[in-house]
């Protein structure tokens, strides 16, 4: 007998899963989301973050410029807190990126994007941070900044109202089957190495670039491209909008304002499996060096970490590879192709398109299961309480209270100054069973994503641990620790200047002051023959930044 049983079991945490756990639960169909890390730890929470207007399609791959267009404005009235309506602008750098320019201005009208060409010098008026190599601008309202985090839990929360469960660090190991029907999912928590079942009569494979994986388990191919993707990030915003290279999409040619930062990205490179992304000295250097054609203030300011992901392009068998590949997304009934009843996978797209993706595949599924009702994920916003609180925090206004008597604003005290974190947009994931790391923390709250990189607020999280959880100081340390080193792997690829300069002061405030180094020491000894019992662990090493 299972351990639990439910409607569907949909296996995927990142922007499609959670769009088919709350697609399904607004038909009314049960439903249990089981993700092997947390929510938004894989290819959703790698991306760049902008929220595409289809511009970068529109001469390559028509029907993908098309659903962008299309998905980003039901999104900016559903998912208006995870949006920032920035614009964008496409700029020419060279003869030939005004050679591409009709066909862009083609694309942009067959595909129903707004795209208007303005002077160069109004551009600047607009952006002053445009380099002087900028020939032509068109401006392009449909881009936009997606906060990819907050739209994955939003999307959750809103499934986890109507009764759908929500299971992190658990992973699918196999499958029951009824014949040729699947009756059920094998899973082992990732941290307990304890093993159920879940009972279920569907299962929807969102799994992206982890698709062929999961559906090697009932010996049945998916082929998914996982082509890596490197971005750094710049310690301060460079403009208000987003900046593409109006050209064939290539490297470093897009700049992503995202709320107090700018993402430069980004490159495509096919990988053998899509957890092993290296980043290149050079592959950063590139982008510092394409983003600068475009922008100024690239190669001055602070590159604060770099940081890949993987795109999950679904192979269609055309001789294409990386960029030449198509950015749309299929939905495969493994019953019809495979023989195996309920079980059906969605591959490609993006996050732009994540809604409609998961309104296809739902579609079929819930026709398998007899249920009727239509879609509304179009219409239904992600926040539809009152008491719903906008997630993204950059409002001045947020940062006040009332007095008890008075109008006046009390100032609130914060966790994480960077990104105006405050306690008590912690309190409540630190009751979540679901949270277990505090990098779990950051998906949902951003502590730790601004120029100090964790530095301060980490030891503050650290200690809400033990206020709010009831965790002693051994379990923070070592949490606070695995914080900082998840921090640092994006950090030592921007090892220059300004960002040495922030890591030694890293170093020094959890080696001197906290003494980090001597608590782990104290609380994990290395085995007996290492140093002779002393020394400090390795992995506790680097988490702080020492050489």
């Amino acid at each position: 007998m299972p351990d639990t049983s439910t409607g569907v079991v949909v296996i995927g945490g990142g922007s499609t899963g959670a769009g088919v756990l709350r697609d399904l639960t607004l038909r009314g169909i049960d439903a249990i989301l089981v993700e092997k890390g947390d929510l938004a730890s894989g290819t959703t929470g790698r991306s760049h973050g902008l929220l595409h207007s289809g511009g970068r399609y529109c001469v390559n791959d028509l029907a993908a410029a098309i659903e962008c267009v299309e998905e980003g404005r039901i999104l900016r009235r559903i998912a208006r807190t995870t949006v920032e309506d920035t614009g964008g602008y496409f700029v020419s750098v060279s003869e030939e990126d005004e050679a591409w320019e009709p066909r862009f201005v083609e694309g942009c009208q067959k595909a129903g994007i707004t795209c208007e060409r303005i002077p160069v010098e109004e551009a600047r008026r607009r952006e002053p941070a445009l380099s002087t190599h900028v020939r032509t601008v068109f401006w392009v309202p449909e881009d936009g900044h997606l906060d990819p985090f907050y739209l994955v839990v939003g999307n959750v929360e809103s499934a986890r109202r109507r009764g759908a469960q929500i299971r992190t660090y658990t992973e699918v190991i196999g499958f029951t089957r009824n014949g040729n029907r699947i009756s059920g999912v094998l899973t082992r928590d990732a941290v307990t190495g304890e093993e159920t079942s879940i009972g279920c009569q569907a299962v929807i494979n969102a799994t992206g670039a982890w698709s062929g994986f999961v559906a090697r388990l009932l010996d049945v191919e998916v082929k998914v491209v996982p082509v890596k993707g490197v971005m750094v990030v710049l310690s301060r915003r460079l403009a208000h909008a987003a900046i593409n290279r109006c050209h064939k999409p290539g490297d470093g040619d897009i700049v992503v304002p995202g709320l107090s930062v700018a993402i430069l990205g980004t490159t495509a490179v096919k990988v053998p499996h899509p957890e092993v992304l290296p980043i290149e000295w050079n592959e950063v250097q590139l982008l510092i060096d394409e983003g600068a054609k475009m922008l100024d203030g690239v190669t001055t300011a602070r590159a604060m970490r770099a940081y890949a992901g993987v795109r999950p392009l679904y192979d269609l068998g055309a001789e294409a590879e990386g960029r030449e590949m198509s950015r749309n997304f299929a939905v495969i009934d493994h019953e019809e192709r495979d023989g195996i009843a309920g079980f059906t996978s969605i591959v490609g797209g993006k996050v732009t398109t994540y809604r409609l993706m998961a309104e296809r595949v739902t579609d079929l599924v819930a026709r398998r299961l007899g249920v009727t009702t239509a879609c509304t994920t179009a219409e239904v916003p992600l926040n539809d309480r009152d008491d719903e609180m906008d997630q993204l925090r950059h409002r001045p206004a947020q940062l006040g209270m009332p007095k008890p008597h008075g109008e006046e604003l009390a100032l609130q005290p914060l966790l994480c100054e960077c990104e105006l974190v405050r306690p008590q947009d912690v309190e409540t994931w630190m009751k979540d069973p679901a949270v277990r790391t505090l990098e779990d923390i950051r998906r949902r709250t951003r502590s730790g994503m601004g120029p100090c990189q964790a530095a301060i607020c980490s030891y503050r999280l650290a200690g809400r641990m033990v206020t709010d959880r009831g965790v002693d100081g051994r379990t923070a340390t070592r949490a606070m620790a695995d914080f900082l080193e998840t921090r640092w792997r994006g950090v030592r690829h921007v090892f220059w200047g300004s960002q040495l300069r922030q890591a030694q002061v890293t170093a020094a405030l959890h080696l001197e002051l906290f003494n980090v180094d001597r608590q782990l020491q104290e609380y994990f000894p290395p085995p007996l023959g290492e140093g002779q019992g002393g020394g400090v662990p390795a992995e506790a090493v680097e988490a702080v930044g020492q050489p």
